[in-house]
């Protein structure tokens, strides 16, 4: 028994994966242009009775309250769209793109699996969050802020900074309200054993 690991969709296409029981993927696939392509090819490589996982969608990461006492209230909720906007741009820009309802059972049916199912799993770190995962959150929050390319107006910027200046008391190092929720799902099905 071993273990091999391979870049997508390169281990795809030179069949370097082999032969498998088990084949893993966490938030890749929806960073290749044809997804279902992509399972397909993970679904053949699975010898017969063998899984494929792949932890794709769940829930936003919420972290902050609805009105953070300035700024406009509702932030949290325009990064979210500002997010999706970055994520169709994303897959509309990757090579061989095809548009595909990202219903992942489906995606796994069609792949020729067996039994397909679903299990999400929860991270709850209530308030008041601790350094890492306050490092965490003033990572994500700096690259959405880099990235905003004027999709956020000028309140919402300057809510923003506030937020990522360490030495501000209403700043996500210093708020007594800062937590962290999220929600993962991995989906999963077998290939048939015949």
């Amino acid at each position: 028994m071993g273990v091999r690991h391979t870049r997508l969709p390169e281990g795809l296409a030179d069949g370097a994966l082999g032969a498998a029981d088990l084949v893993w993927s966490s938030k890749a696939v929806h960073h290749l242009g044809d997804q279902q392509g992509a399972l397909d090819a993970l679904a053949r490589v699975l010898r017969p009775g063998g899984m494929l996982a792949v932890a794709e969608g769940g829930l936003p990461v919420r972290f902050l309250p609805r009105d953070l006492g300035f700024g406009r209230p509702g932030l949290q909720a325009r990064l979210d769209a500002l997010q999706e906007d970055r994520y169709q741009a994303m897959r509309a820009g990757l090579p061989g793109s095809v548009p595909v309802a990202e219903d992942w059972p489906a995606m796994l049916r069609r792949a020729g699996l067996t039994g397909v199912g679903a299990f999400t799993t929860l991270l709850d770190l209530p308030a008041p969050l601790g350094e890492p995962g306050r490092d965490f959150l003033h990572s994500q929050l700096t690259r959405l802020r880099d990235a905003s390319d004027g999709s956020l107006d000028a309140l919402d910027l300057e809510t923003l900074d506030r937020l990522l200046d360490p030495a501000a008391a209403q700043g996500l190092r210093r708020r007594p309200d800062v937590f962290l929720l999220s929600a993962a799902t991995v989906f999963a099905g077998k290939r048939p054993v015949l």
